[in-house]
C-alpha cells in the first residue's frame, strides 16, 4: 500500500509552557516545511536524547548553530542581537534564517520590524513600551501564551500549543500578505505621487496601501481613494509618521465631525458628502468627484 502522507521534520523545542517566541519559530518552520512539499511534527521535550535527534531544535538545547539548525539563545552569551541591539530569541533566529525563504527580503524585513523583533524583547525582559497615564502595559502576545499555557497539566498545555501553533501560522502567512500588499502600495504610490506633481490632495483610483510612500512626500496634505465598499470615496489625513496617529498634516473642518449624509452635505455645502469623523482625520464622500470637492474645500478652510 503506497504512503501518500508527506514526510515528517521532527521540530524539538521545549515542554511546560509555551511562550510566543518558540511558537511563532516553529510555525515559521511549519511555512517552510510546506513550501518544501513536507510537513513538521513538533515534540516537546527537555529530553537530550530526542533534542539530539531532531532534525531542528527550536528554543531549547543551549545551542545556536544554524548549519546544524540549532536555535537556542539561553546559553551563556547568548546568540547575538537585531541591528537594533535587542537580544535574539528563538523566534528572530528562526526569522533570520528562514524568513526570507518563505517572502521576499522587503516583506521579511516589514515583519522582523513589526512583529519579530517586538516577541524577542518580551521573551528576553526587554521594556520596548512605556506604562501609559493609566499605569497599565499593554496586552501581549505573551500574554496570550501564558493564559493559555499557565496553570493547565501538560497533556492541556500540548493541546493548547496545538491549537496557538495552528493559530500562529495563520497570522505570518496573514502578516506576508499584508507585508505583500505594503510592499506593491508603496511602488504603485511613488508612481502616482511623480504622475501628479506631488500633489496637495492625492488621488488614487485603486485601494491600496500608501501610507509609506507618502511619508517621504511633505507636500502631501489629504489622500483621496476608493473606499473598501466599493460604492464610497475615502479623503484621509496624511501622517508625517504612520506609527503616530497624532503627526497629522492637516485636519477636516470640526464643524463637520460626527456628521452624515444629509447634515454634512448641508454643514459642509458638499452634497454627495458621506461621514466625517470626530477629530476631522478620515471622511467619506458617496463619489469621487464629492470626494475631491471636500478635500479642496477642507484645504481651504483650516489654512
Amino acid at each position: 500500500m503506497f504512503n501518500f502522507l508527506k514526510p515528517k521534520i521532527v521540530v524539538a523545542t521545549h515542554n511546560g509552557s509555551f511562550h510566543a517566541d518558540d511558537v511563532f519559530a516553529c510555525a515559521t518552520l511549519s511555512i517552510w516545511e510546506e513550501k518544501q512539499g513536507k510537513r513538521i511534527k513538533v515534540v516537546r521535550t527537555r529530553d537530550p536524547k530526542i533534542i539530539e535527534e531532531a532534525d531542528i531544535v527550536v528554543d531549547v538545547g543551549m545551542v545556536y548553530d544554524p548549519v546544524k539548525n540549532r536555535f537556542d539563545h539561553h546559553q551563556a552569551g547568548g546568540a547575538g542581537s537585531h541591528e537594533n541591539g535587542i537580544s535574539y530569541a528563538s523566534f528572530g533566529l528562526v526569522w533570520k534564517h528562514y524568513g526570507e525563504k518563505i517572502t521576499s527580503k522587503e516583506v521579511a524585513e516589514i515583519i522582523e520590524k513589526k512583529m519579530v523583533t517586538p516577541i524577542d524583547a518580551v521573551d528576553n525582559g526587554i521594556n520596548i513600551t512605556n506604562l501609559d497615564k493609566f499605569g497599565f502595559n499593554e496586552y501581549t502576545m505573551d500574554d496570550v501564551m501564558s493564559t493559555l499555557s499557565g496553570r493547565n497539566s501538560e497533556s492541556q498545555i500540548q493541546k493548547e500549543f496545538s491549537y496557538i501553533l495552528s493559530f500562529a501560522t495563520k497570522i505570518i502567512k496573514s502578516e506576508i500578505k499584508s507585508g505583500e500588499f505594503k510592499v506593491a502600495g508603496k511602488k504603485e504610490t511613488e508612481r502616482e505621487i511623480e504622475k501628479q506633481n506631488n500633489p496637495e490632495i492625492l488621488v488614487l483610483d485603486k485601494y491600496t496601501s500608501w501610507q509609506e510612500a507618502v511619508v517621504s512626500h511633505k507636500n502631501i496634505k489629504l489622500v483621496i481613494y476608493p473606499h473598501r465598499n466599493k460604492k464610497d470615496w475615502s479623503i484621509q489625513v496624511a501622517l508625517n509618521d504612520p506609527n503616530d496617529l497624532k503627526s497629522t498634516r492637516a485636519r477636516l473642518p470640526e464643524s463637520w465631525g460626527g456628521l452624515r449624509d444629509g447634515e454634512l452635505a448641508h454643514v459642509s455645502g458638499i452634497k454627495d458628502a458621506g461621514f466625517c469623523t470626530n477629530g476631522g482625520w478620515f471622511a467619506t464622500a458617496h463619489s469621487k468627484q464629492g470626494a475631491l470637492d471636500m478635500a479642496q474645500k477642507a484645504l481651504k478652510m483650516v489654512q
